[in-house]
């Protein structure tokens, strides 16, 4: 079996020192056949170590300080963590009072048995390259036993002979079935009890991706956001949420009771874009919501954009909200130093992950990861992290019959980024600035950079792009996205992660390899011509200025609790002919989603504006490419479900007393019950809806 390569470099400026350094190791390793990993051995000076830092094959990193000095030790730690955070690093030191902190473990510099040395060093990478509970999966996989449990094809064998479905059985492999188990195998411990190989396996998971806690999660970043809410949240709690977040966000309010306190997200109406919120609007927010208990953001976004987010999380965290960050775009940003900081490392108390859309783990493989609380100064108790109630929280959401396959991908993918995060990424990034190069010099489409994708607001946040994700503008040589889109899958057999009516986005994963990108190039170069020949005889397909960004209306005003509107019976009304009136000013009871770009134009609790009505009628009519989510039918009409009058009036009630209660001004600021918003269409000043 081939050996991966780890070479461990000294650091030092002692050549002699490190000349015995590595004659004395490098045969050890030559010599020792039971690693799977080949080991190789190196030195540099200090002026050497972001060379060092850029080489992929480098894993730990053992820095002497009898030749280089404390500070010199410090300020060569704090590179490692800031531009390779998964590198292991070792203190080589002669002092019993050597500063340990931040080190995986010190070895003496006097030390005379270089077999000692040599261990420690191989056990350092064992460890962070261990995946306990793919091992042991693979270990009682390989062990054959008899199935007497769930899950009933027992191991495929109902598959395998059946002459009817052993078609599937040899489409799919028998792993996908002998690797289907469920807790009836204590050897491989139990999801919702962790205590042995899925708790060791979150434990590295935590160490690796800087997290306090870690968990793994097999339905999604859907499941993992109402997770961490319902932890947080309790009935009437304030929440401030960007609109433009998951709709997982929208239903753990309905579920928890939460009061949301919307924020408006940057629309860049040329392209169809929805950004992030402007940082000051999140700030009045947050300045106008007193007692607000969390704030809610998405980093990145769909299209990539990131938040300059340390300093939003500290100005969340002195006004005392905790802050949930939603990465489900980004859990490959802490793996190199392009891509940080991430998150967790500006201070964010919870982090949710989809693993599988950047990552090797299976879709619905998810993580959550908690950071450290430390800026919670209270005599409470409420500072320290309740883990238990946590998992109480999460085994309220998790199947009690697992995949163990998806959790085992989690396990490979977590070491994966462990070891070769950087090298990975390193040829990932350059796949995706060789498309950009390349649509540059060799078609008359345009790349879309981060400033293209931001409306004016965001023009002074320090918004970046997540160069994994390429815009590119087609509606500039006059095509029409869908359908270059539709190109591009039938001719070319090349499918898009999504696109506007004038862009596409390709998503540059660690998966990405030079035959694909080949193949993309041919196939804009074909789409390029296709457009440069025809742009004389025929008009533009896409105007620069056409949108559906244009046709998202402005918040209108939220009335009645989120979770009391969706749980009311209510009644159903259509909007077609003199119908449309019975509509204007009733209370919504359900979210309203055209899908893409997933933007609600209704919310559970909001009042049904002329102009939200007008965009719903242009979505549902005008863009069948688009999914609508959450409308009714009412006798073979499209409908939306509304509160009935008395409900209404009972839902308004009932906010107002929430509203007194978490806000002794908040009564002022509610509508009389009779009354209907006239304002819906004005310009929210600060970006921020305030709801109570």
């Amino acid at each position: 079996m081939k050996k991966s390569p780890c070479e461990i470099v000294l650091l030092t400026l002692d050549g002699e020192f490190a000349s015995r350094w590595l004659s004395e190791l490098t045969p050890l390793a030559e010599n020792d056949a039971e690693a799977p990993l080949a080991l190789t051995f190196a030195h540099a000076e200090y002026q050497a170590l972001n060379s060092v830092l850029r080489g992929g094959d480098t894993q730990i990193l053992v820095i002497d300080d009898a030749s280089l000095g404390d500070q010199t030790v410090r300020d060569a730690l704090n590179a490692v963590r800031t531009q390779r955070a998964e590198i292991d690093c070792v203190l080589l030191t002669g002092s019993s009072d050597a500063q340990q902190e931040g080190f995986e473990c010190v070895i003496s510099r006097g030390e005379s048995n270089y077999g000692v040395v040599y261990r420690t060093l191989r056990r350092i990478l064992l460890e962070r390259i261990a995946t306990p509970f793919a091992d042991a999966l693979r270990e009682y996989v390989y062990a054959a036993r008899d199935s007497w449990h769930t899950p009933g094809h027992s191991s495929g064998d109902s598959l395998s002979s059946s002459p009817w479905i052993s078609d599937f059985h040899r489409f799919m492999g028998e792993h996908v079935f002998n690797t289907d188990l469920s807790v009836s195998v204590k050897m491989l411990d139990s999801l919702m009890d962790p205590i042995s190989v899925i708790r060791q396996a979150q434990q590295l998971t935590a160490k690796t991706f800087g997290a306090r806690h870690s968990y793994f999660v097999t339905n999604g970043t859907s499941t993992s956001n109402k997770i961490v809410l319902q932890h947080l949240l309790r009935h009437g709690d304030r929440v401030v949420v960007d609109r433009n977040c998951h709709k997982s966000v929208h239903h753990a309010m309905i579920m928890s009771g939460a009061v949301p306190v919307y924020l408006e997200s940057a629309v860049n109406q040329r392209y169809g874009i929805y950004g992030p919120v402007p940082q000051r609007e999140i700030f009045a927010a947050i300045d106008r919501t007193p007692g607000a208990r969390l704030l809610v953001l998405t980093s990145c976004t769909y299209d990539g954009l990131r938040y300059d987010l340390k300093p939003i999380i500290e100005y969340a965290h002195a006004a005392g909200l905790f802050v949930l960050i939603d990465e489900a775009w980004y859990a490959h940003g802490r793996f190199h130093p392009e891509m940080r900081p991430t998150a967790l490392e500006c201070g964010a108390d919870f982090v949710t992950q989809s693993t599988h859309k950047m990552l090797s783990a299976f879709s619905q493989a998810s993580m959550i990861h908690v950071g450290d609380f430390g800026w919670r100064e209270v005599s409470d108790g409420d500072a320290e992290f309740d883990a238990a109630g946590f998992r109480e929280d999460i085994n309220m959401h998790t199947s009690t019959s697992p995949q163990y396959g998806m959790i085992a991908s989690l396990d490979v993918a977590r070491k994966q980024m462990s070891i070769e995060g950087f090298s990975v990424l390193e040829r990932t990034l350059g796949f995706a600035e060789e498309i950009r190069t390349f649509v540059r010099d060799n078609t008359v489409f345009s790349n879309l950079s981060a400033r293209d994708l931001c409306d004016d607001s965001l023009a002074d946040d320090g918004i970046r792009l997540d160069p994994t994700k390429v815009t590119i503008d087609v509606g500039c040589a006059g095509l029409n996205a869908p359908d270059a889109q539709a190109q591009l899958f039938t001719e070319f057999g090349i499918q898009v992660e999504k696109n506007t009516h004038n862009t596409l986005s390709f998503l540059v994963t660690i998966g990405t390899t030079e035959s694909k990108v080949l193949r993309l190039k041919q196939a804009l170069r074909s789409l390029s011509e296709q457009a440069d020949s025809g742009a004389k005889q025929k008009p533009k397909a896409a105007s620069s200025e056409d949108t559906v960004g244009q046709n998202l209306p402005a918040l209108s005003e939220i009335v009645a609790l989120p979770r009391t509107a969706y749980f009311a019976r209510g009644e159903k009304r259509s909007w077609e002919g003199d119908k449309r009136e019975l509509l204007i000013g009733a209370i919504a009871c359900d979210e309203v989603v055209p899908y893409p770009p997933g933007i609600p134009l209704l919310v559970p609790g909001q009042r049904i504006t002329t102009e939200i009505l007008d965009a719903i009628a242009a979505f549902t009519s005008d863009r069948t490419d688009l999914e609508m989510h959450g409308l009714r039918s009412l006798n073979g009409e499209p409908a939306i479900r509304v509160l009935t009058e008395q409900e209404a009036q009972d839902a308004l009630s009932e906010f107002q007393v929430v509203a007194k209660l978490i806000d002794g001004d908040a009564e002022k600021r509610l509508p009389s019950q009779n009354s209907v918003e006239k304002k819906d269409n004005a310009a929210v000043s600060t970006g921020a809806k305030e709801i109570v």
